[in-house]
């Protein structure tokens, strides 16, 4: 009896072919170490007193450390697999997939706002705001550095870490190498979304359905660049684009203490706007020409459409 039980729970917790963690555990580890990490951040800033610009810079600084810990704690005991393959490969062609991704994030927002304003979807409000900074330029600053931070430690998570072990657990199911990228690729941006959808800052007049799907394709366009480089560069970088491009240079919140080049408003609703939830005559083409340009890219770099994530498989 106490053998079956230990062989059942063994099941439960090991593979079989596949002798380490199962990739269901080695996920929610991931999520439960790099929250926690977020959530002591959120203890420390309601005992300290930082100005509001400051505060959003020490949380996700706790949420690196929640995701370095955790990635640590995989690589190390779980996983078993080096740190640089979650995507952190050391080169200049690295370097140069995060510029190129940061680029195309704020390509593809300022593409949105042309469309927005050219349809009469947003009125400008105010240009060249400072919000609550003394400087424009240091308040910039300080905020390209936190959305360097959240950029890296949601992708470390929902890419690196989630991706990658929900590929690995797909296929040890039997699956093959297209169908469990196609699954983890799915299921890593339906959580992406869901959590940045209904418990997301997304504007009351836009739904809850339509947050999901449209923050979930958005994440699907992160877990492309991943799933095609095998690397964390061109999303990190992406992430990085679009959230500075949306909340400092195109679409800044209304009367918020963060500086923004412009800050607009809705023009039905007279709200702020949030990019992944514009219009979606307007945002579903943006994503669309996301999608072409990561692939374009990919094939540019390497010849081929091939995912880089079925090395993952082989490994």
């Amino acid at each position: 009896m106490k053998t079956e039980l230990a062989t059942s729970l063994r099941r439960i917790v090991r593979g079989t072919d596949d002798t380490r963690v199962r990739a269901t555990w080695r996920i929610c580890i991931a999520i439960l170490v790099t929250f926690s990490g977020a959530a002591i951040g959120g203890v420390v800033l309601r005992r300290i007193a930082l100005t509001e610009l400051l505060q959003p810079l020490v949380g996700h600084t706790f949420a690196v450390g929640g995701v370095l810990t955790a990635l640590f704690i995989l690589a190390r005991y779980v996983d078993h697999r080096p740190i640089p393959a979650y995507g952190f490969t050391k080169s200049y062609a690295w370097i140069i997939d995060v510029l190129v991704g940061t680029l195309t994030g704020i390509a593809l927002v300022c593409l949105a706002f042309i469309g927005s304003y050219e349809w009469g979807k947003v009125t400008i409000v105010e240009i060249f705001s400072p919000g609550s900074a003394r400087s424009f330029a240091v308040g910039m600053s300080i905020l390209v550095l936190g959305w360097i931070l959240v950029a890296f430690w949601e992708e470390t998570l929902f890419r690196s870490l989630f991706f990658k072990n929900a590929t690995e657990g797909l296929a040890a199911r039997g699956l093959s190498k297209p169908v469990a990228i196609l699954g983890a690729w799915v299921a890593s941006s339906l959580v992406y979304g869901f959590l940045h959808g209904p418990f997301g800052s997304n504007p009351e007049s836009v739904g809850l359905v339509y947050a999901l799907i449209m923050t979930s394709v958005m994440g699907g366009l992160f877990g492309l660049a991943y799933a095609l480089f095998d690397e964390l560069a061109f999303p990190i970088g992406l992430h990085t684009g679009i959230n500075f491009a949306e909340h400092n240079l195109f679409f800044g919140p209304i009367d918020a203490v963060v500086p923004a080049v412009l800050r607009v408003r809705h023009t039905i609703s007279g709200e702020s706007i949030q990019f992944q939830s514009l219009d979606p005559l307007v945002i579903i083409p943006v994503f669309l020409c996301g999608y072409v340009f990561v692939t374009g890219w990919f094939y540019l770099r390497n010849g081929s459409i091939s995912p880089g994530l079925t090395r993952s498989l082989e490994s």
